[in-house]
């Protein structure tokens, strides 16, 4: 039972960092874009 709660747990964890890294990719690349278009709006003036 223990090594079942275990593994269960171990799984939990490596899916849930799994998620939140894409999620911070995401991120990532929403923020680059932004970058670009502050960048393009800037040398417009």
């Amino acid at each position: 039972m223990e090594i079942t709660t275990g593994i269960a747990i171990v799984l939990i964890v490596f899916f849930s960092s799994s998620i939140i890294e894409k999620r911070l990719k995401s991120i990532e690349n929403q923020n680059k874009r932004v970058i670009e278009v502050l960048e393009e709006i800037r040398d417009k003036k």
